[in-house]
C-alpha cells in the first residue's frame, strides 16, 4: 500500500516518471526525458539483451507538469507501436526530500573504463594510485558514464592515453554533461572543446568542469558544428544514428588530415548503414568497439587533404 505525501507541510511534490521498454525504445525515452526536464535520468538495464530497461526521471512541480505528462503519454504510445505490449509508463508522486535523495541512492562511484572512475559530488570517486577520476553531477544533464555508448568512448580515450597517443585538442560534439571532454582532460589532453545545442547541457558541462577544477581547459560553446573553423585531431560524437547521419560530412570536415572520429550511440543493427554514411562523407571506419547492442566506429579520413 502506497502512502500519499503529507501535503499539509507545503512540501513540493515531484512527479516521478517510470517507463519500461525494450532497449532501443528505452534509450529514445531517456533522451526525450532529459530534453524535457533538463535533468539526468536513471537507466536500469536488464540482465540480458532481451530484458527490458527501466528509465526513471522527475518532473518539477509547476504549471508545465500536466503538458509534459501528456507529451510523455504520447511518446509512450508512439514507442508502444514500435514494440507492442512491451512498453509500460507509470507516474508517481515524490516529496522533494525524496527526490533529492533519489540520485544519491542510485549513483555511486564506479569504474567506467580501465583506470578511469566516475562518481557524483556527494560521493566523489577515490581511484587507486595511478588512476584517474571524473566527478559528474547527474542531476544536470545526460551523461554519467554508465551507458554503454559512453563507456565505449571512454574506453577509446583510455586506449589512446595508454599508448601515449591522446592528442590535443579534443572536440566533443553534443557534449551533454561534459563527461567525455573532462575524461580526456583527466587522461592527459591539454584542451577540450564541447558543443551542444541545448543550453541546459552547456550549463551542466560548465558546472561539471568547475567541479573538476578544469574550467580553463574546457571551452563549452553553442556553435554549430558546420560553423566551426578549427580542425581537431580527435572528435568524439556520442549521439544516435539519426543524429550522426546528417552530421557525417561536418564531422569529417572538423578532422585534421590524420585525425580520428569516435562515433558512438549506434545500435548493432544500424552499423552497416552508418558505415556507408561515413564512407560517403569521406570517412573510413577502420575499427569498432561493441558493448551489448551498442557499437562505436573509429573512423579516419579516407584521403588526406590540406
Amino acid at each position: 500500500m502506497q502512502t500519499k505525501p503529507d501535503m499539509t507541510r507545503g512540501e513540493k511534490i515531484w512527479l516521478e516518471v517510470r517507463l519500461t521498454a525494450p532497449p532501443a525504445q528505452a534509450e529514445a525515452a531517456a533522451d526525450t526525458l532529459v530534453r524535457l526536464t533538463g535533468r539526468g535520468v536513471r537507466v536500469e538495464e536488464g540482465n540480458s539483451l532481451s530484458d527490458p530497461w527501466r528509465v526513471t526521471g522527475y518532473l518539477e512541480p509547476g504549471p508545465e507538469v500536466e503538458p509534459l505528462r501528456r507529451r510523455l503519454e504520447e511518446l509512450a504510445a508512439y514507442l508502444a507501436r514500435q514494440a507492442p505490449g512491451q512498453v509500460q509508463l507509470e507516474f508517481g508522486e515524490l516529496p522533494e526530500q525524496d527526490w533529492h535523495a533519489a540520485w544519491k541512492r542510485h549513483f555511486h562511484p564506479r569504474r567506467a573504463a580501465p583506470g578511469l572512475w566516475v562518481g557524483p559530488p556527494w560521493d566523489p570517486p577515490r581511484p587507486p594510485a595511478g588512476q584517474q577520476a571524473v566527478t559528474i553531477d547527474p542531476g544536470a544533464a545526460f551523461g554519467t558514464g554508465l551507458h554503454p555508448s559512453t563507456r565505449l568512448c571512454l574506453l577509446r580515450l583510455v586506449e589512446l592515453a595508454r599508448a601515449g597517443a591522446l592528442p590535443t585538442p579534443v572536440l566533443d560534439v553534443g557534449c551533454g554533461s561534459g563527461i567525455l571532454a573532462l575524461a580526456a582532460l583527466r587522461l592527459g589532453c591539454r584542451r577540450a572543446v564541447g558543443i551542444d545545442i541545448d543550453p541546459l547541457a552547456r550549463r551542466a558541462a560548465r558546472h561539471n568542469a568547475a567541479l573538476n577544477r578544469l574550467p580553463e581547459r574546457f571551452e563549452v560553446s553553442d556553435r554549430a558544428l558546420s560553423a566551426m573553423g578549427e580542425r581537431f585531431p580527435l572528435v568524439l560524437a556520442n549521439l544516435t544514428a539519426a543524429e550522426l547521419e546528417p552530421l557525417a560530412a561536418d564531422l569529417a570536415a572538423r578532422l585534421t588530415p590524420a585525425g580520428e572520429l569516435v562515433a558512438s550511440g549506434i545500435l548493432a543493427e544500424q552499423e552497416e548503414r552508418m558505415r556507408a554514411v561515413f564512407a560517403a562523407a569521406g570517412l573510413e571506419p577502420e575499427a569498432r568497439r561493441r558493448e551489448e547492442e551498442w557499437v562505436a566506429l573509429i573512423c579516419r579520413r579516407a584521403e588526406e587533404g590540406p
